[in-house]
Parts: C-alpha cells; structure tokens; sequence
C-alpha cells in the first residue's frame, strides 16, 4: 500500500470508528485521534500487500518516564474495507490500549504532587526563558535555553526539592530576573 493509500484508508475507517478524526498530513504517518487524547497510527505492514499495522500510541515522553508501558498493535487485512478496519480496532486494540493510557494520562497530567510541583517549574521556566526546549527523563526534567550566546540548562529532579542551575555567558540581569522570579514562585 502507498501512502496515499493508507491516507484514505484512515480517513474512511474514522468514519466508522466512534468518537475518532483522522489527522492525515503529506509526509507523516496517518493518525486516528480519539478521545482522551487516544492516538493510532497506521502503517503499511512490509511485503505484506493489503495489510496494516495499527498502533496505539502513548503521549510524547511517556515510553522514556514509564517504561513498563505495554505496546498495543494490530495487524488487520485492509483490502477488507474501512468498516472490516474499524472493527477490528476496536474489538482487539482499542480495549487494552485505552485501559493503559488512563492512567499513563494521570501520571503524565502531573495529578500527584511530584509532577505538579515539577510541571509547574518547569512552566514558569518555558514562560521566563527564550528558546526553552525541555527533555523528560523518568525522574528529572532538563530545561535547556539560549539566547545568543548566553544559555543554560535547569535539571529538576524529582519533586523540585533538588534542583540544579546552570547559566553560561549570560549576563547579570537575565541571571538575577531568572533567579528571583523561581524564588517568588516557589518560595
């Protein structure tokens, strides 16, 4: 099957599929979006003509902060019909893949206090700083900003009671605004 193929393909199995919309963009894999932010993406199945592989897919950064996730795929005979498709996803996908990602979601949603404390320093963090990217780790988030040649990076760890600064070449001013601004915060 060609891209294109598996393009159509989602957007008439959403048809049949309650509660999904198919998000289909040229050069990206085809998604079925769902409730509960619940994503499945199809891909062709390898010298398998006719064939897809449908895969629910967790939130970015989940896999790296709960690795005990289990993977949740299918494959189904596409050359069946979009009806044939839907069917099958929810019959055999969508029950196991949803029961694991409620509470993958809560955990992720910062709904205990660790997460709440550490998402909402890292917010103020993305609000303070040009240029923030942020990377989870199971236990930590590092934050990493630049502004010409001044950057750093904060590493959260945990519930934020430990917390590691690091700025490079910034001047006065930038460190002080960053620094009193946390302090008002979280003090």
């Amino acid at each position: 099957m060609e891209a294109a193929d598996i393009d159509d393909l989602v957007v008439r199995v959403a048809e049949h599929l309650d509660g999904f919309r198919p998000l289909v963009r040229p050069g990206h894999p085809a998604y079925l979006i769902g409730p509960d932010e619940a994503r499945l993406v199809v891909h062709p199945l390898w010298r398998q003509e006719g064939r897809v592989i449908v895969l629910g897919v967790y939130p970015d950064g989940s896999g790296v902060l709960f690795p005990d996730l289990r993977r949740h795929q299918i494959t189904v005979t596409a050359s069946r019909g979009a009806e044939h498709v839907a069917r099958k996803i929810a019959r055999r996908l969508l029950p196991g893949y949803l029961r694991d990602l409620a509470p993958c979601q809560e955990r992720l949603s910062g709904r205990t206090t660790e997460n709440t404390a550490r998402a909402d320093l890292v917010g103020t963090l993305r609000t303070l700083l040009p240029g923030v990217t942020v990377n989870e780790k199971q236990r930590e988030t590092v934050v990493r900003w630049r502004l010409g040649a001044a950057s750093g990076s904060f590493a959260v760890y945990g519930d934020t009671a430990s917390t590691s600064i690091e700025v490079r070449m910034a001047d006065r001013e930038l460190t002080e605004r960053v620094a009193y601004a946390i302090h008002d915060r979280f003090s």
